[in-house]
């Protein structure tokens, strides 16, 4: 989702999901023991929104609370895959056609059976150019939407889509009731949204606080925890000192440089798993310095990567060899991605030597200047540059850093005029191999608006692109994309930094299996929660 004021950090990316699932019936079930049940939770998030109407705040601290409440279609496993959640199955009826069967007897909060007539009036709203909704894009795909039956819900797409599955099971597909949906007081105290989920609104105090109660009539397993009650704590030390003094029982998306702090509290346990977002530097391919392949490569060589994970990520995280986290491969490639990228040549691992002998073949060997935009909202540009900066300077590239605030790095980088060297960060909202390449490697993307800040431009990797966005057969995409990666690195297209984790804090009393990258979207509290 993010390259910016979204998900965690930088640009908003509004592109839709990944191969085609077919599926039959899931069942919820809950890790707790018969008979175990927890009267209360409290929890801390960095924030709380204005609204509670996710397309008014598409924000993770508003997918933390809804997930809770609202459901799609479909919804994430443990595992990053698509299972049913409202519906119990879906069906690829044909390239342009995708048919979901909504389970029976599932409710909203108040009683009210869920029908396809809701789903329906959900995903039209977020279609509509009048309702401006920010998730509009993961239905660029969608020619019309129907609902064939009080339980079938039809999607017709304009071209075949491979990635279109995936809005169904994120914030984009949450269904709200059709009613409230036509209400402009939907989200806020006075016209609290219904759901699907295991839980139901009963108190929401903008900026500050929601309470949320366990729903006896949800259609899966009743919730262990019958009540939680989500706080703003903006501070991150003031959160620290809360979980220290038990006044909350834990919180999400810590920053990893206080990791060490967190685990120095003795009743806390800490639980990081990969986010799937990467940090990468891009060089315009469109314009010297960086059409010079001799000088991307020396750049490539300068980035010390096991470095900056040790000192900016405590750990907690991995070097990136490739823009693709091994984790987006999910369903595609599987336990076979670190190996398929340890065959592409050549490896450019930090040395020195290497970065300026590359150099020195360059058009540049002498060096040249270069400033580089680091917003200084995000946690590490800045001190990533600093590191890169340095190691430049040794061996002949005169780098600047040039702090800006999020909104104006954004506007320059999205602009595409002149881009020369920048560093971005992107966290994604699905698993799908496809996603960061037709975002970072795309020649419509390389325009103005489009998030291809390295210009990177190439007839077979568009063809192999265009052939694994429409392409639902995961052998077939996992054979497309392997040619795309494979010139992507011989081009240096990106340089990529590392693949930082994500990670969250728990009171060591409880237990949380199902913590995943996407926590945002899960409804996290039936995912393995209960007493340790």
């Amino acid at each position: 989702m993010a390259i910016g004021l979204t998900r965690r950090h930088v640009l908003v990316a509004g592109v839709t999901h990944a191969a085609v699932s077919m599926a039959g019936t899931f069942a919820r079930v809950s890790l707790a023991q018969a008979g175990e049940q927890i009267d209360s939770i409290t929890w801390a998030l960095s924030n709380i929104p204005n609204t509670l109407f996710i397309p008014d705040a598409w924000l993770t601290s508003t997918g933390a609370i809804m997930s809770l409440v609202q459901e799609g279609p479909l919804t994430f496993g443990d595992d990053l895959i698509l299972q049913p959640a409202s519906a119990d199955k879906w069906e690829q009826v044909d390239p342009l056609t995708i048919k979901y069967h909504l389970r029976s007897g599932v409710t909203f909060g108040d009683g009210s059976p869920l029908t396809g007539g809701d789903v329906v009036a959900t995903f039209k709203y977020h279609m509509s150019p009048d309702s401006h909704s920010p998730l509009a894009s993961f239905y660029d795909s969608v020619a019309e939407v129907e609902a064939l039956a009080p339980k079938e819900v039809i999607v017709r797409l304009k071209a075949p889509n491979a990635q279109f599955a995936f809005t169904a099971a994120h914030m984009a597909g949450f269904v709200f009731k059709k009613e409230q949906l036509a209400d402009k007081k939907i989200g806020s105290p006075e016209l609290l949204p219904l759901g699907t989920g295991p839980y139901r609104l009963v108190e929401f105090v903008p900026s500050d606080h929601v309470i949320l109660e366990a729903r006896d009539d949800y259609w899966g397993a009743r919730p262990v925890v019958n009540r939680i009650t989500l706080r703003a704590i903006p501070d991150r030390q003031t959160r620290l000192l809360a979980m220290r003094q038990g006044e909350i029982d834990g919180a999400f998306d810590l920053a990893l440089s206080d990791v060490d702090q967190w685990n120095a509290l003795e009743n806390v346990k800490i639980i990081a798993r990969p986010s799937l977002g990467v940090f990468a530097l891009t060089l315009d391919h469109s314009a010297p310095p960086f059409d010079d392949i001799h000088v991307r490569r020396a750049v490539a060589h300068a980035v010390d990567r096991e470095g900056l994970v040790k000192a900016l990520l405590k750990g907690k995280g991995e070097p990136a060899t490739e823009l693709n986290p091994p984790e987006m491969w999910s369903g595609v490639l599987a336990d076979d991605v670190r190996a398929f990228y340890a065959t592409l040549l050549p490896h450019y691992g930090f040395d020195l030597d290497k970065a300026k002998a590359e150099l020195a073949q360059s058009s540049h060997p002498d060096g040249f200047d270069v400033t580089v935009p680091a917003s200084t909202d995000d946690p590490y540009m800045v001190n990533i540059m600093e590191s890169v900066v340095e190691n430049l300077r040794q061996i002949g590239i005169r780098a600047h850093i040039q702090p800006v605030d999020n909104a104006t790095w954004f506007a320059g980088y999205i602009n595409h005029d002149k881009l020369g060297m920048q560093i971005m960060a992107y966290y994604p909202d699905y698993a799908d191999v496809a996603s960061y390449p037709d975002l970072f490697f795309a020649k419509r993307n390389a325009k103005k608006g489009g998030m291809n800040g390295s210009n990177f431009i190439d007839d077979q990797v568009e063809a192999k692109l265009k052939f694994a966005t429409e392409n639902a057969d995961p052998k077939a995409r996992a054979d497309a994309l392997r040619v795309v990666f494979e010139i992507a690195h011989r081009e240096v297209a990106v340089v990529p930094i590392f693949w930082p984790y994500s990670a969250m804090a728990i009171n060591k009393k409880y237990k949380l299996t199902g913590y995943t990258a996407f926590w945002y979207s899960v409804p996290w509290a039936i995912r393995g929660f209960g007493l340790a």
